[in-house]
């Protein structure tokens, strides 16, 4: 059933948001009719605070990368045809919500963005207004500013961030007709070409994803311009389809700052063990895997 994510600033309310949003949820669902589709649905909220994620990770990457790993693995554990599955963090990193967005995809499932926005100066202002208990409530207006100027802001027309629907922080009701209509109504999202799952039909799967993988790594790693200036990085796709003799070329975009061996092969790794449970077309493993590298190289 429905992955929504909740984006928003550091204090912008998105944890009230999310909660009323639960509330409406169950109430709406307790109140169905048995014979209506969904009646036995289970609405699981998590939030920084369940997840035990606490600000200061969002001041270390590496602290920071493990939040996300944490809030990735139970939306996966999570996602069922009768679970609604309710993410509330800052969500700011655009290539972070894609992840989500592609877990929703595989399942079939329904996906919503909910934007809350609220101006910086009411942020800052609510913030302030927490005590200082040691609760771990309160933001240092320090993180607050960074995380603003480091957030993402969610586009509908990036199929990712769609469908969006935003909240001002002075809105007085939920948009729930909106949000239910865009999730628990909605058939999930087909999967494409690119992305559909099948059934594994290839005995050499494996073999393929690990050998065609290390392949891209190896064209960017003969590439001897690359000094960490960026640039792009034409891949040639080695496996053709039936239905189309001829090579394909991909570009890797590369980032304006170094990227180390370790990381590179850290990032096929990852992809690899995304993956080899699920089986694509070989002649679509490197085309996808060059599609994961520019999400992730250009938002780390």
């Amino acid at each position: 059933m429905p992955l929504i994510l909740f984006t928003g600033y550091p204090c912008s309310s998105k944890s009230k948001w999310s909660l009323k949003l639960k509330n409406e949820l169950e109430s709406k669902i307790k109140n169905l009719k048995p014979s209506e589709q969904g009646y036995n649905y289970k609405v699981i909220l998590h939030t920084d605070e369940s997840l035990g994620i606490s600000h200061e990770s969002y001041r270390d990457s590496n602290k920071e990368k493990s939040a996300r790993g944490a809030q990735i693995s139970v939306v996966k554990r999570d996602l069922s045809k009768n679970n609604i599955v309710i993410l509330d963090s800052l969500n700011y990193i655009k290539g972070f919500r894609y992840q989500l967005h592609c877990e929703s995809k595989a399942l079939s499932t329904p996906y919503c963005l909910i934007h809350v926005i609220s101006p910086s100066e009411i942020c800052f202002k609510w913030n302030d207004e927490i005590a200082d208990d040691g609760s771990g409530r309160k933001w240092d207006n320090e993180l607050i500013k960074n995380l603003i100027m480091r957030y993402e802001e969610p586009d509908a027309a990036n199929r990712w961030d769609s469908p969006l629907i935003p909240i001002s922080y002075d809105d007085t009701e939920l948009p729930f007709d909106e949000i239910w209509d865009s999730t628990v109504l909605k058939k999930g999202l087909k999967p494409n070409n690119a992305t559909v799952l099948k059934p594994a039909i290839s005995t050499n799967f494996l073999q393929e994803l690990d050998k065609l993988t290390n392949y891209v790594i190896n064209k960017i790693l003969e590439n001897n311009t690359y000094g960490g200036n960026g640039g792009e990085i034409k891949i040639e796709n080695t496996v053709s389809s039936s239905q189309n003799k001829n090579k394909d070329f991909y570009i890797v975009n590369l980032p304006s700052h170094t990227i180390s061996i370790a990381q590179l092969q850290r990032y096929r790794r990852s992809y690899v063990s995304l993956n080899r449970m699920r089986t694509v077309d070989i002649d679509r493993i490197i085309p996808l895997f060059v599609e994961y590298l520019n999400n992730n190289l250009n938002n780390d």
